[in-house]
């Protein structure tokens, strides 16, 4: 569940600004921004916070009366966003009043919120004087704006701390959250799964792909923690990245892969692994977060005449065989549907965020290696020499060993010490960073 928390929700037509407001009062660019109408398609979130309390900021789609069916999604999305809002930022092009405006504000007008109009794209202050013409819309406070310039945002921000003053509330301290980013190929389930954690339609969930473009973040608390969850679009291969906006839904999802502690790669069980699964699993890696495996649609693939043990054994065994370098990632079998073994991933990915921050004393460490050299002579008759073995970085893992001479460190050696690391300490779903350093002499002293 989320922090009971006020909202302020950033409503317009399509291509006024809002995501480019977004951003600017969140600090960064989180939401993509383009001249091409519909691109945000989800609710972004983030979590406001000031000296006198906190507060969700939403972007929400542009606000369209008719479309396709896709669309009545959308637009179900941007109505449930102004119910559950504090304040309306209702934004427009300042420079005319478009007849779409005025059935946006009849309809905010029912709503009974607070609603403060912000005239956007009045770049100098000659064209601030076309604010007035939206007084008619029937709401007492405009501001003149140009997003662009940041002209009206001082005001802006200054009216959104005295009404936080007033409004918001303790947020948990940041270093709290456990950053959790879901990702997959499009169309797997990942929207979906985040609606099922959350326990209502956060995101919108459609047979189209590519329906989320940017990484949208909620916040809810499981078993007393609180975790950040990062519901991504999903990877395409580069070839078929049809546009600006395709690639910058491809760089936020990197970008929230990087920001992460643990990801939740989910593979469509049905169609097995992709090649694109095997890729991310691979920028995981490269990125050093920790990783946990769920088989997506698990429900499709069971039946009454199923036995579910040996169909998950052999699903075990067919991705050890594809990923032999990977047997450390956890795989879990979930329905994000149904709701199936959900809770036991998000225990999962609490475990594998201890894993991510364990540290192994020194001690423990050099017993262990001890006891390694012991038992494996033959690793030794190798003119190689491993003295001496530290943990020099946490979050993720990472272990210095002082040896000899670099020259003698034969390829297979450091799998060899990975494995039998992994075997006495464990660091499931966790990438080791394994460092070799030749041994000085001031340092043997």
């Amino acid at each position: 569940m989320r922090n009971n928390l006020p909202v302020v929700a950033i409503i317009g037509r399509p291509n006024v600004g809002k995501s480019s407001l977004f951003n600017l009062l969140v600090g960064t660019r989180k939401s993509i921004v383009d001249e091409m109408e519909g691109v945000t398609r989800d609710i972004n979130m983030e979590l406001i916070q000031t000296e006198y309390g906190a507060f969700y900021l939403y972007d929400t789609a542009g606000f369209l009366k008719e479309g396709d069916s896709f669309n009545a999604l959308v637009q179900k999305k941007v109505r449930e966003a102004i119910e559950k809002t504090d304040i309306v930022l209702f934004m427009v092009d300042g420079r005319n009043l478009h007849p779409m405006d005025e059935e946006i504000a009849a309809f905010l007008h029912e709503q009974e919120k607070e609603v403060w109009v912000i005239a956007n794209k009045l770049d100098n202050a000659e064209m601030e004087l076309q604010a007035y013409e939206f007084y008619t819309l029937g709401f007492q406070e405009i501001i003149p704006f140009s997003v662009v310039h940041k002209r009206g945002f001082a005001t802006l921000k200054e009216k959104i701390e005295e009404w936080a003053q007033k409004h918001g509330k303790p947020a948990p301290k940041i270093s709290d959250e456990i950053r959790v980013a879901i990702v997959g190929k499009p169309n797997v389930g990942k929207s979906q799964l985040v609606n099922t954690i959350l326990g209502y339609e956060r995101s919108i969930v459609s047979e189209v792909a590519g329906t989320t473009r940017d990484a949208l973040d909620d916040i809810l608390q499981w078993k007393d923690k609180t975790i950040r969850l990062i519901d991504t679009a999903g990877i395409k291969r580069k070839s078929r990245l049809q546009d600006d906006v395709d690639y910058y839904t491809q760089v936020r999802t990197i970008q929230a892969i990087e920001r992460s502690e643990v990801v939740v790669l989910l593979v469509d069980a049905v169609e097995g692994l992709a090649h694109g699964d095997k890729v991310i699993i691979d920028m995981v890696a490269e990125k050093r977060r920790g990783l946990v495996i769920a088989f997506n649609k698990w429900d499709l693939k069971t039946t009454e005449n199923t036995d579910n043990y040996t169909l998950m054994k052999g699903y075990e065994a067919y991705f050890k065989q594809e990923l032999p370098e990977f047997t450390y990632v956890p795989i879990h079998f979930i329905s994000a549907k149904t709701g199936y073994k959900v809770p036991a991933l998000l225990d999962r990915v609490l475990e594998i965020h201890e894993w991510f921050h364990k540290r192994i004393e020194t001690s423990d460490l050099n017993d262990w290696l001890q006891t390694i050299k012991e038992a494996n002579p033959y690793k030794q008759a190798s003119n190689l020499r491993v003295y001496y073995a530290t943990q020099i970085y946490e979050a993720p893992p990472g272990f210095l060993f002082f040896i000899n001479k670099k020259e003698h460190l034969r390829k297979d050696y450091p799998r060899f010490l990975e494995k039998r690391l992994r075997e006495a300490f464990g660091f499931p779903g966790i990438p080791l960073k394994l460092i070799f350093k030749e041994k000085t002499r001031d340092e043997e002293s």
